[in-house]
């Protein structure tokens, strides 16, 4: 009998930490911001798409160039995203040039903010980022 009281009482204190831990990983979500889908910036070519299991496409000439510059990313909780290159895709004379101003293994974070519709990416940061810097930075809209 007291076997099954230990168990019984080993079964509340679970699900007592259960149900105190819910709330706080619910709001450590909330303080995310939304990063899906794709955006593209205002006034330019560049365009971004964050897809699922942490994938982010750069799409320096957007849609038509046929550039894409594939990364894995982070997104922390203050809103910075943490990208590493995994892959770049682009015809085989380019993708040379391509290799040499962001190469696969490259690592970066930046700032995003997001309201409603609109973001704003700022403070690029890395080893190696400034042709990344010029082409992330500034206001994007959703597509």
């Amino acid at each position: 009998m007291m076997r099954w009281q230990r168990l019984g009482y080993l079964f509340l204190l679970a699900s007592a930490v259960l149900v105190l831990a819910g709330p706080s990983a619910l709001a450590d979500d909330k303080d995310k911001p939304a990063l899906s889908g794709a955006w593209a910036k205002k006034g330019g070519e560049m365009k971004i798409e964050f897809g699922d299991k942490g994938v982010l496409k750069l799409l320096p000439h957007g849609d038509k160039a046929g550039i894409v510059i594939l990364c894995k990313y982070t997104l922390e909780k203050d809103g910075v995203v943490k990208a590493k290159i995994t892959e770049l895709e682009a015809k085989e004379d380019f993708k040379e040039k391509l290799s040499q101003l962001v190469p696969v293994g490259l690592e970066f974070s930046f700032k995003c903010k997001v309201k409603d519709n609109a973001a704003t990416l700022e403070d690029v940061t890395g080893d190696k980022t400034d042709t990344l810097k010029s082409h992330l930075e500034g206001e994007y809209e959703k597509k």
